[in-house]
């Protein structure tokens, strides 16, 4: 059996993201439930160092879309990279959403034997796409999407293994 550079990349992302805006919703219904203050959650860190809740979900949008924009060729959005509510966060990741869903399954196959170039900071990482993906994006998206996940269980939230992962592509029930 075959597996595509699509099939690991595009369906996984749209998973993490759509998991992600499951706990962002249930996050903000959990804040007006206990009747405080979102900003409370949408500025918690877990150290002084690290991003803030708000960040993370800016940053784990930002890489579901530029693996899948990388690979396919296409550019991503671009967003002002201001949202603090959880509605504003929710939106920006239902429109990374629709860019990941939106991009070529052919054009991201045929990144499998290119060379993917990523800045990061002042110099350039160079992968063949499988490598970008399996070894350098997916782990930048989960690792953001798990901890926007971790900040809002430790503040309480009600979510659980099955909010972070989303709807499971493939899973049969029963």
């Amino acid at each position: 059996m075959t597996i595509s550079l699509y099939q690991i990349s595009a369906p996984v992302i749209a998973q993490m993201l759509a998991g992600l805006s499951g706990v962002l919703e249930k996050a903000g219904a959990f804040a007006a439930e206990k009747k405080f203050d979102p900003q409370a959650l949408l500025t918690a860190r877990f150290a002084p160092d690290m991003y803030d809740l708000a960040k993370q979900v800016r940053v784990a949008s930002m890489w579901g879309m530029a693996i899948t924009g990388k690979l396919s060729g296409a550019e991503p959005p671009k967003f002002a990279d201001d949202e603090m509510t959880f509605e504003a966060l929710r939106a920006r990741v239902a429109k990374a959403i629709e860019f990941v869903k939106a991009q070529d399954p052919a054009a991201i196959d045929a990144a499998a034997d290119r060379i993917i170039a990523f800045p990061v900071g002042p110099a350039v990482r160079k992968f063949k796409g499988p490598d970008f993906v399996i070894h350098f994006g997916l782990p930048h998206l989960m690792f953001h999407c798990a901890a926007c996940y971790d900040l809002l269980r430790h503040s309480g939230a009600p979510l659980t293994k099955r909010d972070y992962m989303g709807p499971v592509h493939g899973m049969m029930e029963g």
